[in-house]
């Protein structure tokens, strides 16, 4: 983010901390013009989603297999008001976790050479090299995967929150950043954000929930159509196979925390494996 200001030739140290003010300056902006009516659209989808989950696990109770299948599931997992409170528990920590990565991405920013020095340290003099071209391929592989994720989870934010409202479903905001942010997540985000909309849909009719699955199929259509292709052909493509190992994967390891991380982890995966292939393709390498 500091880069374009390096262009108009200020110094790196100018640049970071002017990108630094303008970005908690972006987010406490956006926190208080979004803030009240995000967070009462918000609840709003969770109230809406509550009621129409515990009204199909009432219809379920009336048949003989449905009852059967609620009572191999906890009650409690039913109640979405119960996973909102979870939700906001682990989002009001990952947000301080986030500020505190930004300060200390900002340090590491502003004086990278030290931090190369001093981490070069603690490797052995033969690997040291290697270690360092493949921090930067993945670091280089990272960037461009966030500009493309940024890009892609804006836009399907965008065109959500224009459909709900174009179809008339309730807290369209709510549900176009439930859309967006569940975009992080590549393949399982989609229907994690479809779940909630699919809900409040059922709430209002059949008609209305008709239009819903319509617009999210769309949706998703356009994505991978249209959106995915020109944003992988510009910046970073991973093979789809290899992402969803990667899900299943950390997902195995970390438990459903990590999938929200399985992305991130599996481009810096890829980008060690092209790297140690590169190396291999132009020669023997010392550090093996």
């Amino acid at each position: 983010m500091s880069q374009p200001l390096r262009w108009c030739r200020l110094p790196r140290a100018a640049s970071v901390a002017l990108t630094l003010v303008l970005l908690f300056a972006l987010m406490g902006a956006a926190g208080y013009v979004f803030g009240t009516t995000l967070s009462n659209e918000m609840q709003d989808v969770v109230d809406r989603a509550d009621l129409a989950a515990r009204t199909i696990a009432g219809d379920l109770q009336g048949s003989r297999w449905g009852a059967a299948v609620l009572k191999r599931i906890d009650a409690s997992q039913l109640s979405l008001a119960s996973w909102a409170g979870n939700i906001v528990s682990v989002s009001s920590s990952l947000f301080a976790s986030i500020v505190v990565m930004i300060g200390m991405g900002g340090y590491i920013v502003a004086q990278p050479a030290l931090y190369r020095a001093e981490f070069r340290k603690l490797l052995p003099r033969r690997s040291a090299e290697w270690v360092e071209m493949t921090a930067g391929h993945i670091a280089a592989s990272l960037k461009l995967w966030c500009i493309g994720q940024a890009i892609q989870m804006l836009l399907v934010g965008a065109l959500t929150t224009l459909a709900v409202w174009l179809i008339g479903l309730p807290s369209p905001l709510a549900l176009g950043v439930i859309a967006g942010l569940a975009e992080f997540i590549p393949y399982v985000g989609p229907l994690i954000a479809a779940l909630p909309a699919l809900l409040v849909a059922t709430s209002q009719g059949w008609s209305l929930l008709a239009w819903t699955v319509v617009a999210y199929v769309a949706i998703q259509q356009i994505e991978g159509n249209l959106l995915l292709p020109v944003i992988q052909r510009r910046l970073v493509a991973i093979p789809p196979a290899t992402m969803l190992f990667g899900i299943l994967v950390v997902g195995a390891f970390f438990g459903l925390q990590g999938v929200v991380f399985a992305a991130p982890i599996t481009v810096m995966v890829y980008a060690t494996m092209e790297n140690q292939a590169r190396s291999k393709a132009r020669g023997p390498c010392t550090c093996e």
